[in-house]
């Protein structure tokens, strides 16, 4: 029995011994970690200037709140999805870098560069692709690297593309909705309506979120509107009131923020964002 049990320890010690050989593999050169092609940290980020051969100067900028709006006029949120794929250029590992003496920057396209992003005072120039692994030219300063091409589709994107799709931002609480013949309003904790149905509390709370956690399919430029029904949206804390006007019903839902020029595509939701209960609920019922 006592010899049993020495097997088994002298077993076990062997496995962990082999497990730390394998975890540390000792006599192995570690590969080092790939630096990034910026000094900076996506948080040091506050500016970012977009010059885009087949479009205007994009130009999107970070406010006290640590949200992202876009330099227009009117100035327009900016999406949060948007700004996060963009601000890992930062922080994007090199595959490979090479002095910018040593090559013919102009035969990359970085001598003039096809698009420039400047991260508040660095600049990081897009060339051409590397044809055998598909990987972008980028210079910064000195040095020219190779990166995953993730980035020059995302920099031609019309403005527009980059306004914020939710329709509220993040943290945003409605007090009150009103649309075309019919009106929300908060009163000590409870929804009340007008005109008044027969509605239950968790269907009214329910199309209220329906709204605040509202987003769109895509934003672009809005088209002029005539005598729209509107949709007015009153928020909590003092945070103002924001129109909607309604360019369509169906086949999509279309609301027009007319203050910022923008049209939010909202697909099929017609029926959830202009009727206290959709249909579909009423039928399941």
């Amino acid at each position: 029995m006592k010899s049993r049990w020495i097997v088994n320890l002298l077993l076990l010690v062997a496995i962990v011994i082999l497990g730390l050989v394998t975890y540390y593999q000792p006599g192995v050169e570690q590969p080092a970690e790939r630096a990034a092609i910026t000094p900076l940290k996506k948080a040091q980020v506050h500016r970012i200037h977009i010059n885009r051969p087949i479009r205007d100067d994009l130009v999107l900028v970070k406010s006290d709140n640590g949200n992202w709006q876009i330099e227009h006029t009117p100035r327009l949120p900016a999406d949060r999805l948007q700004m996060n794929a963009l601000l890992r250029l930062a922080e994007q590992p090199a595959v490979r870098s090479y002095p910018a003496s040593e090559l013919e920057l102009d035969q990359l396209q970085l001598d003039p560069p096809y698009a420039t992003v400047i991260l508040n005072d660095t600049a990081v120039e897009f060339g051409n692709l590397e044809p055998i692994e598909g990987l972008r030219y980028v210079r910064v300063a000195d040095q020219v690297h190779l990166i995953p091409d993730n980035y020059l589709q995302l920099i031609e994107l019309s403005y527009t593309q980059f306004v914020r799709r939710a329709l509220f931002a993040k943290g945003a609480r409605i007090d009150a909705i009103r649309l075309p013949g019919l009106s929300l309003r908060k009163e000590d904790g409870k929804w009340a309506i007008d005109p008044e149905q027969d509605v239950s509390a968790d269907d009214l709370q329910a199309f209220v979120e329906r709204w605040q956690n509202a987003s769109s399919i895509n934003t672009r430029a809005a088209d002029p509107l005539d005598n729209p029904e509107i949709i007015n949206i009153t928020l909590a804390n003092h945070a103002g009131e924001i129109e909607f006007a309604i360019a369509a019903r169906k086949p999509e839902l279309i609301l027009v923020r007319r203050d910022l020029g923008i049209q939010y595509r909202m697909g099929d939701t017609a029926d959830s964002l202009l009727a206290l209960v959709p249909p579909a609920a009423k039928e399941a019922e």
